[in-house]
């Protein structure tokens, strides 16, 4: 019998990423990877800033609900595994790269609410 709630889980987790990708995108930025690893870390979106140079790597956290802050979840060692992407891609694509973090909240019948946070973690 499979986790319904891990199912949910990883759906709100995928419906938090599209609503972070779409909500950027409206602002100019370039999506260029979702879930791109890199070793053994994971960034959930790669995106080209609007200024055209810089690379952004982007920390999804989604809730269901407006109770929490999503954001406040980038522990310690999701810090450190962002920062091992960005250098990665800074010394692959010579550019600049900063990592920014969007917040998602998705309660039901309510489009999804999201914040961007320019460079949420410093690298």
């Amino acid at each position: 019998m499979a986790d319904t709630s891990a199912a949910r889980r990883q759906e709100l987790g995928r419906l938090g990423e599209s609503a972070a990708a779409d909500h950027l995108q409206a602002l100019g930025f370039e999506l260029l990877g979702r879930n791109v690893r890199v070793g053994r870390h994971e960034a959930d979106l790669v995106m080209r800033d609007p200024d055209g140079l810089t690379v952004v790597v982007v920390e999804v956290k989604t809730r269901s609900s407006g109770a929490a802050w999503p954001e406040e979840r980038i522990d310690k060692s999701k810090r450190r595994s962002l920062s091992v992407i960005a250098l990665t891609l800074e010394q692959r694509s010579r550019s600049p790269v900063r990592i920014d973090a969007a917040s998602v909240t998705i309660e039901d019948g309510c489009s999804p609410r999201v914040r961007h946070f320019r460079d949420a973690v410093q690298g």
